[in-house]
Formats: structure tokens, C-alpha cells, sequence
């Protein structure tokens, strides 16, 4: 046995014991989550239940104001009239006033505390959630490294798959994806619908507090806009993180909406042409050429000044072409590239070049200042195509 081949052999066992500690890592960190989803579970089943205790003690303190107030009449008539009623009467009086007037100010307390205890309740559960997600994170990223590491690595080490790294490339990008398709699916299905009965109850709340408390009222009044600004927070995440129509409707139509989003407030006319996608382009291709175009017109917006831009997507039984181009102030592409390299800067910038090499494409930036800016992308339309790019190179 040679010295390569040895030092292949103890880097391979190396790579083993590496690999089974960051699997233990991976199983530790999914019991972690597990313990917090049981957490998580319990939060809410608290919150469901003080929320019930909340509702009980608004009424009770509604019915204590209206005794009070009832009562505070019946004292004001026996002041009055004070010969018209014996000195038991209106001891009687004033001691069920005096009783009534504490009960309910026991009860705006305990009120005041299960709010209290609500609310730190909802934070806990929305830390939790947090938790959660950052959790999965890791976990889906330590899958995408163990991936690598068992397979791509190795088989390099022995020299026995050139393509390896296309692979990962593409790996990647697909676990990026399904990472995304899983976050807007679960907050679609989650906080989203949350949200929109949370409005609703609003609503209600606004009868149960409506006790002369105008500063309530207004507090509420802002909850609710606050609510509703979140709601569609929300919804702009779903569409960022993975666009439903993506699915639904088709590339070309979910170009469009994107689009339409992003220039709607603003004086940028965008002429389309898009050629009908059809089946042989791949999946992960699509999502690339909708990423691509959405951090295009990111820069468009931020950067260009433009007034007029153009896409132009069209493919044939190999590559597609996507070309995007700008009427606005330019900049010098050389300059700027070295720059975002240079300081980590752009990441939007340099995500586009970066899909575009994984998946063996070829982008052209042509500008110059005052003459605003084209933006040419080739892509491969399948992964055979792909591996053919990979061995031309």
C-alpha cells in the first residue's frame, strides 16, 4: 500500500469519526426540539386556558361596576332622604357599597395580573416558536454538511466521481428550497391564520371594554392596526420565502406578480416577454430564474432610477435566456464586483452569480454609467444538460 492510498485510508476513518459526532450533534439537537415542541404545546394550552379566565373575570368586573354603580345611586337616595330610612337601612347600605366597591377592585387586580401573565405567556410561545425555527435551521444545514461529507466527500478523496460538486451544488440549492417551501407552508398554516382571528376578536373586545375608557379604546384601536400590519408582513414573507404560485400557477404568471408587487408604488413601467415554460425545464431551473429576476429588480428599484425596464425569457431544447434590462444611471460592473467581493457586501449580487455558477450558467452584466443596465443569464434547462456544461469545462 503506498503513502497516498494510506493517507487516503486515515483521512477516510477521520471523516468517519467526524461524520458520527456530527450525527450524535444532529440526534441531540432534534431531542432538543422535541422537549421544546412539548413546551411549546404546554405554553399554549396555559394561554387557552387564561385567556378563558380573562374572558370570565372582564364579565365579572363589568357585573361589580354595575352593582357599584347601582349601589353608589341607592347611597345618594338614602343621603337624601335620610329620615325616610332607618339607622339599620343605611348602615346595611353603606356596608354592601363598601363590599361591593372592594370585590370589584379585587377583581380589576386579579384582572390586571391574568393580563400580566397572558401576555408573558404569548411571549414565551412566540419565543419558543423562534427557538423552534432557528433550531430546524441548524438541523437542515448539519443534514445538507453529513450529505456532503458521506458521499460527495468521500467518493472525491477516491477520486471516483468528477461531478461531485455539481451535485452539491444542486443539493444545496434544492435543500434551500424545500427549507423554504416548509417555512411558508407552516407559517401560512400557523401565525398567518392566528392573525386573522386575532382581528377579528378585536372587534369583540372592543363591546367588552367599551366602560368609558377612551384610552383603552385607542390602545385597542392601535392593537388592531398593529395586527393587521403584521398579518400582511406575513403574507409578503409567505411570498418571499416561496411564492404559492410558483406551484399554482406557473413561472411566467408568478414572475408577473412578483413584478407587480415591487413596482406598484413606484414610476418603473416593466414590458414582459415571456415565452410559455414547459415541463422539461426543470424545477430547481424555474426557481432559479424567479430568485434571479426577484434580486434584479431589487437592485432595479434600490439603485437604477429607472423609469423603464424589459425581461425577456425564452429557451430552446438546451438553455434558456434570461435578459433583464433597465433604462436607469448605470454603474461601472467591474468596479462594483470587486468591491462586493472585496467587502462581503451585495449579498443579493452575489447570490445571482452564485446561483448561476452552481448551476453551470453564464451571466453578463453590461453598464455603464448613464446608460442604464442589461443583465444576461444562460442557464442549463435539465440536469443532463448540466452535467454536460460540467464536463465541457
Amino acid at each position: 500500500m503506498g503513502n497516498a492510498e494510506l493517507d487516503i485510508s486515515i483521512i477516510g476513518e477521520i471523516s468517519k469519526k467526524i461524520i458520527a459526532a456530527i450525527d450524535s450533534s444532529r440526534d441531540q439537537i432534534l431531542e432538543i426540539i422535541d422537549n421544546i415542541r412539548t413546551e411549546q404545546e404546554n405554553l399554549k394550552a396555559q394561554l387557552e386556558a387564561i385567556k378563558g379566565e380573562v374572558e370570565k373575570v372582564i364579565n365579572e368586573v363589568d357585573g361589580l361596576e354595575k352593582q357599584d354603580k347601582a349601589i353608589r345611586k341607592r347611597l345618594a337616595e338614602v343621603s337624601a332622604d335620610f329620615h325616610k330610612y332607618t339607622e339599620q337601612h343605611i348602615k346595611a347600605a353603606y356596608e354592601k357599597a363598601a363590599d361591593i366597591r372592594v370585590r370589584w377592585y379585587t377583581k380589576k387586580n386579579e384582572e390586571k395580573a391574568l393580563r400580566e401573565k397572558r401576555t408573558q405567556l404569548e411571549m414565551a410561545l412566540k419565543k419558543t416558536m423562534k427557538n423552534i425555527q432557528n433550531a430546524e435551521k441548524v438541523v437542515s444545514q448539519i443534514s445538507i454538511a453529513l450529505g456532503y461529507l458521506e458521499g460527495d466527500m468521500l467518493s472525491a478523496l477516491g477520486n471516483t466521481n468528477q461531478n461531485s460538486e455539481m451535485f452539491l451544488g444542486i443539493k444545496i440549492l434544492e435543500a434551500q428550497e424545500d427549507e423554504r417551501r416548509r417555512i411558508a407552508r407552516d407559517i401560512h398554516d400557523g401565525p398567518a391564520q392566528h392573525m386573522a382571528n386575532a382581528v377579528m376578536r378585536v372587534d369583540i373586545c372592543d363591546m367588552i371594554i367599551q366602560r368609558n375608557l377612551k384610552e383603552g379604546l385607542k390602545e385597542l384601536a392601535n392593537l388592531k392596526e398593529s395586527v393587521k400590519t403584521a398579518l400582511k408582513e406575513v403574507r409578503n414573507i409567505i411570498f418571499d420565502l416561496r411564492p404559492m404560485s410558483l406551484d399554482d400557477l406557473g413561472l411566467n404568471e408568478t414572475i408577473k406578480e412578483m413584478i407587480q408587487s415591487m413596482t406598484k408604488e413606484s414610476e418603473l413601467d416593466v414590458k414582459l416577454q415571456l415565452k410559455p415554460i414547459r415541463e422539461k425545464i426543470e424545477p430547481i431551473i424555474q426557481v432559479a430564474v424567479y430568485r434571479i429576476t426577484q434580486e434584479v429588480f431589487n437592485n432595479i428599484k434600490k439603485h437604477s432610477k429607472a423609469k423603464l425596464a424589459e425581461v425577456r425569457l425564452d429557451f430552446g431544447t438546451q438553455h434558456l435566456m434570461l435578459i433583464i434590462s433597465d433604462n436607469g444611471i448605470g454603474f461601472n460592473v467591474e468596479e462594483t464586483l470587486k468591491e462586493v467581493k472585496a467587502k462581503a457586501s451585495s449579498y443579493g449580487l452575489m447570490g445571482i452569480f452564485d446561483r448561476v455558477n452552481q448551476l453551470q450558467g453564464k451571466i453578463q452584466i453590461k453598464s455603464l454609467q448613464g446608460t442604464g443596465t442589461t443583465y444576461t443569464v444562460k442557464l442549463p434547462i435539465n440536469r443532463e444538460v448540466m452535467r454536460d456544461e460540467k464536463r465541457s469545462h
